[in-house]
């Protein structure tokens, strides 16, 4: 079985690599019935929980760091009840084979992760963002369109890198840093 968590618009992108892929959503969570997804609609997580895992695809997004904290501990919960999240990747990314990936992580399209580069549980690489060499983006982290994470980077659990940000090369972000939107980091 295949579980889709959240039915919203970051939702929706998944779906699509899914689809590209060959593969399907069996059910999806969300409070609210969506007329765009055709799979069994779960109304709540403590619902969904107690099927029998599978695969979760976690569809929830998020740009508030706050919200990005919660998203990554409702997907532990998942992971404590034993689904599995293996990462989705758009067939137009480019992922170096000696980087890894954790579980959960989707890659959008058209986005490049370099060599060596380590990409925790639950992270969001978007669209067109880059994670450049020997870079760790801790878990939860979502690294926006267009961002720009330079090499030998360390970027904390449940950031937020905002679209065309940049990180620049050597630099540590803590956790739960906001980084704006076209902002140089640090400043």
């Amino acid at each position: 079985m295949r579980l889709l968590v959240g039915a919203g618009g970051h939702a929706k992108l998944l779906v699509e690599i899914l689809i590209e892929l060959g593969e399907t959503v069996d059910a999806y969570v969300d409070p609210v019935a969506r007329d765009w997804q055709t799979a069994r609609h779960i109304s709540d997580d403590d619902s969904a929980i107690t099927l029998d895992p599978g695969a979760l695809v976690l569809g929830l997004g998020g740009y508030k760091t706050p919200y990005l904290c919660k998203r990554l501990d409702l997907f532990q919960v998942y992971l404590d009840k034993g689904w599995n999240a293996p990462p989705i990747i758009h067939p137009s990314a480019t992922v170096s084979p000696s980087s890894t990936l954790g579980e959960g992580v989707c890659v959008l399209a058209g986005a490049v992760i370099q060599p060596h580069a380590v990409i925790g549980d639950a992270v969001i690489i978007n669209t067109r963002a880059v994670v450049e060499h020997d870079s760790a983006i801790g878990s939860g982290t979502h690294v926006a369109p267009g961002a720009i994470v330079l090499g030998d980077c360390r970027v904390g659990s449940t950031c937020m890198i905002g679209s065309g940000s940049i990180i620049l090369q050597g630099v540590k972000v803590p956790d739960n840093t906001l980084v704006k939107a076209l902002e140089r980091y640090p400043v």
